[in-house]
């Protein structure tokens, strides 16, 4: 059994004829042309902008991802004393690359007369090095890790509000009730070791970052940790390992996820995702558009070669498939065009932003360009294309019907 081919013949024969009209058609053919070079730059802004909200995303589960992992477990009102069974237990869970327990707490730092309100975060020295935010010593600007009792590292954002530089001294005041429930406020010298950027302010500018015994020290809370943070694979698993840690975690904890802890921030990009993507899918509309009113150029140009092909036995249904045909080959090629161009700009991304430094030297926006990924998944791209061409078949099918539905007697009575 063979397959009956979509066009006949005949009807191949009319597409090339339409598409290449020779001499007499440059006119239609430019139209055409532009149409289609719509579609292409549609569909490449589509492309990176999709990428581009989508490296952002993937780049603020890094930055968070570094320091405070994908997945925080925490006991709602209570402490963690078991934080060491805990560790072990979340260790062993697939999927999981890092749990690291920690203790958070909020303090005060003061210095040469200027005061600055903190987050203590306590992380064992071992903890520390292994953490991508931190290893190597690449994220500090000077100095190193708090490696030692007595000593703290403060985001960049702190240093400059305190004016501190490594190796000076900061006064550490801390607040809490006694068992007799009065407030106790102490006041503790400690060394700065080093100063880090990780390139998010919620740690830049907050985060004061202490061995763990140190912050059970300063702030009496004994061997306890305030949570486990939990670093996946990747973000991709970290929604997936969340029940498996449910499940493996004995006694009540609850296991949230980093988009969970920073809904605000994530909900503001998602509705920039959608307004930039909206906006941009604008462009590849009024392509479409332009698409539709080229091929009602082409019937109103073809309505007599439309009528002699009616007179001559061509059905309705076979006009309506040559014109269809003549739109989707003009927006297939803008689509295949475009998909190739967005994909080649976004693996060019970083030699031309080389290329853009060169030429108009160093700036903080190029900087950020040139570290920003640039993610784009199949599915998304598949769905971009199957959007597009939807749209192009929709665009095509006014001016074939229309064509179909022309009388032949009346076109060539008037023609």
């Amino acid at each position: 059994m063979t397959l009956r081919p979509i066009l006949s013949a005949h009807e191949r024969l009319l597409v090339r004829r339409y598409l290449f009209p020779g001499a007499g058609g440059r006119l239609m053919l430019l139209v055409a042309a532009i149409g289609c070079a719509g579609v292409m730059i549609g569909v490449a802004s589509l492309i990176l902008v999709v990428s581009v909200m989508n490296g952002a995303e993937a780049r603020l589960a890094g930055q968070i991802a570094s320091v405070d992992g994908h997945l925080a477990v925490t006991r709602v009102g209570h402490d963690l004393p078991d934080w060491r069974r805990l560790t072990r237990q979340a260790a062993g869970v697939r999927g999981v690359a890092r749990a690291v327990p920690t203790l958070k707490q909020s303090g005060l730092v003061t210095a040469a007369g200027r005061v600055a309100p903190v987050e203590f975060q306590g992380l064992r020295v071992a903890d520390m090095r292994r953490l991508p935010a931190f290893r190597g010593g690449d994220a500090f600007v000077t100095g190193g890790l708090p490696a030692r009792t007595g000593e703290i590292a403060v985001g960049l954002g702190i240093a400059d509000r305190l004016g501190i530089g490594t190796g000076d001294p900061v006064a550490v005041t801390t607040a809490r009730i006694d068992r007799a429930g009065r407030l106790a406020v102490t006041s503790t010298p400690l060394t700065i070791a080093g100063i880090y950027r990780t390139g998010a302010a919620t740690y830049d500018d907050r985060r004061v970052i202490a061995p763990l015994a140190d912050v059970q020290r300063l702030f009496a809370r004994g061997d306890v940790a305030s949570g486990i943070d939990i670093t996946a694979v990747d973000d991709a698993t970290s929604t997936a390992i969340a029940p498996a840690l449910r499940t493996h975690l004995t006694g009540p904890v609850v296991v949230r996820h980093w988009r969970d802890l920073n809904a605000a921030l994530v909900q503001t990009m998602a509705q920039e995702h959608v307004a930039m993507a909206a906006i941009i899918a604008m462009v590849t509309v009024i392509a479409l558009a332009n698409i539709l009113s080229t091929m009602g150029m082409l019937v109103r140009f073809k309505a007599r070669e439309i009528a002699i092909l009616r007179t001559m036995g061509a059905s309705a249904g076979s006009v309506a498939r040559v014109f269809v045909a003549v739109g989707v080959a003009i927006g297939l090629t803008g689509e295949v065009a475009g998909i190739a161009l967005g994909l080649g700009l976004k693996a060019a991304k970083d030699p031309v932003a080389d290329a853009i430094g060169r030429w108009a030297g160093p700036s903080p926006e190029l900087a950020i360009f040139r570290d920003l990924p640039l993610v784009l998944s199949p599915p998304e791209l598949a769905g971009i294309a199957a959007a597009v061409m939807a749209g192009v078949a929709a665009a095509s099918l006014f001016p074939a019907r229309h064509a179909a539905a022309l009388d032949p007697a009346l076109i060539l009575r008037h023609g």
